[in-house]
């Protein structure tokens, strides 16, 4: 395929003189930037997150809609405050 790129004049030179002393085309070079970059993005996306655990003394008896309710209040909260609202407490 081919396209049309803009890109900055210096960037350009460096990319192309890089090419070069790689005995590679211009193209092959961008291609395989191109790649490394994806490839890395992909890599860290993919990347699962390891979560800290806690135990508790006891189960935690409530529904999953009172922890819902719960979190959403939070999240109610927090964002009152971040926009200098006093929340009303209850």
């Amino acid at each position: 395929m081919q396209t049309t790129l803009r890109i900055d004049d210096r960037l350009y030179r460096e990319a192309k003189a890089e090419a070069a002393r790689a005995g590679m085309s211009l193209t092959r070079f961008l291609e395989e930037g191109l790649r490394l970059r994806l490839e890395k993005q992909l890599h860290e996306s993919a990347t699962p997150h390891a979560f800290r655990t806690y135990a508790a003394d006891s189960p935690d008896r409530r529904s999953w809609e009172e922890l819902r309710r719960t979190a959403d209040l939070a999240q109610e909260e927090h964002d009152l405050t971040k926009l200098g609202i006093t929340p009303a407490r209850s």
